[in-house]
Formats: C-alpha cells, structure tokens, sequence
C-alpha cells in the first residue's frame, strides 16, 4: 500500500512538473506573436500633391488587430526645401485597443510672401520599440508634396526681413504724407498690409525705422505678395551712417527712411525700389 501510495505521489509531481514548466513558457511569450502583428494601411483626405498655405492634408491610419499598447505615427522629412516654418505634422497616437487613428499635415499659414517649396514626406511607426510591433509587410506610404503661397487677395502684402534677430525694425506707409498704416512689432519680418487695391488712386510711400541696429550696415529682403498671388522678392543694403542718402518722410514725429514708392492705378501696383 505504501509502493502504491508513493507511485501515486510520484505521478502527481511529475505531472505539476510538466505544468510549471509550461507555464513558465507561457510567461515569456510575446502578447503578439511574430507571426500575428498587425498590419497597418493609410489612406489620405485627398489625392492632390499640392497643399495651398492654410490647408490640411489627413492620413487615416488603420491596424487589423488591436494591440495592448499605443503606436505613435509620425511624418519623417525625406527630402525638400520646406522646412518646420512651412508645414505642421503632429504624431498621431493609437490607443491601446483600438484600429484607427489619424496623422494632420497642415500647410502653415504665415502670410510671408514666398516661392512654392517641395516636400518629400514617410509616414510610419520610427520608434525603435515601436516598429517591431507591426507587421514587416506593413508598406510605409511616401508623399512629394507641393506647398504653394497664399496671401491675402484683397492687400498687398508687403514683408520687411532682415538677418539679424536681436535688431528692431519698423516699417510704414503713406499716402503723400499721409499715415497709412505700420507694422511695427517685435516680428522678424514686419508684414505690412496697408496698402488695398480699392484704396484710392496715387502714390504710396513705404520706409523704414531701422529703431534698434547692432552694425552700422544691415542686408535686407523685401518679399511682396500681390493680390493675384504672384510674388517678387527685393534685397538691398541699409547704412545707418548714411543716411543723408535716403529720402525721408514724416510718420507723426518720427523720421522714416523711404525703401519703396508704390503707384496704385485702380488696383494694379506699380513698385520701385528707393535703394
């Protein structure tokens, strides 16, 4: 009875053994096994390539199984001459237990008179932990996208810049010797937008008050934005130690330095530099 008893306990420990053992093996198992990782597809909001400033672009991301984790999408900079002035792209997370999530591309809206830039974009998962939770048949989509200027239709917008952050410039207009308008803020570029097609026939006067300047002579750009959307770029030299060589008109009390003389005959503008 005791033989009988001790080969029963016997089984009964081999048996727990084999349970443990596989238990334990279960343990350290991956939730997703390489073979059952989900499988991701974008789709976009829209087929265009061209993104006009203001716009947004939408990928709709969707997995085929949920995971218990979150995946963070993300928009990676292949190639191009746009750059984090010109677009947005937020990365998009997916929450734990859930298939779908979306990623904005949003064409910023800065009213600085510019050429189109181009922009080569990947979306996916780039998170060294991340990835290996997809599928390795998930495709990454790649996007060339154009991102076209936009300004005002009813302005014209002129843009002062200047190279050197720690300076202060302001800009104004006139009319005759009227004041106009100003832009005269902290901003590098000061974006002027006083001047109207519907304004009066005549002849516009815009300068500059070079207000704080750390070199006696600074490089500036003019950027333009015309109503019709076309642009023009101007480039000059300002020396704060000449200044006898510029015309000068009275904004109030203060003295502006001309940079441009702007003939407006029923909407369309004629532009000469004063350099």
């Amino acid at each position: 009875m005791r033989k009988y008893f001790k080969y029963i306990l016997g089984l009964v420990l081999i048996v727990v053994g084999i349970v443990a053992c596989d238990t334990a093996d279960q343990d350290v198992s991956p939730v997703i096994s390489p073979d059952n990782k989900p499988v991701a597809t974008f789709t976009t909001s829209s087929s265009s390539t061209t993104l006009t400033e203001g716009d947004t672009l939408v990928y709709t991301v969707k997995i085929d199984k949920m995971l218990d984790r979150a995946l963070t999408f993300s928009a990676k900079v292949k190639s191009g001459t746009a750059d984090d002035l010109d677009f947005l792209a937020e990365p998009a997370v997916l929450a734990p237990y859930t298939t779908e999530t979306k990623l904005y591309i949003i064409a910023i809206a800065d009213n600085i008179p510019e050429v189109g830039e181009n922009l080569e974009l990947e979306i996916g998962v780039f998170g060294l932990a991340d990835k290996y939770l997809l599928n390795p048949s998930t495709v990454n989509p790649t996007m060339n996208l154009t991102i076209t200027n936009y300004n005002d239709p009813t302005v014209l917008t002129i843009a002062f810049g200047w190279p050197n952050h720690d300076d202060d410039i302001d800009v104004f207009a006139l009319y005759g010797t009227t004041r106009w308008g100003a832009a005269a803020s902290s901003d590098n570029p000061e974006i002027l937008t006083s001047i109207w097609p519907d304004d009066p026939n005549g002849t516009y006067y815009v300068g500059i008050d070079p207000y704080i300047v750390n070199t006696p002579t600074f490089d500036y750009t003019i950027s333009i934005g015309r109503p019709d959307q076309t642009v023009e770029f101007i480039t000059g030299t300002f020396d704060t130690e000449n200044l006898d060589a510029y015309t000068v008109d009275m904004y109030g009390t203060a003295p502006v330095y001309r940079i441009l003389t702007i003939v407006n005959l029923n909407g369309v503008f004629t532009i000469t530099h004063n350099n």
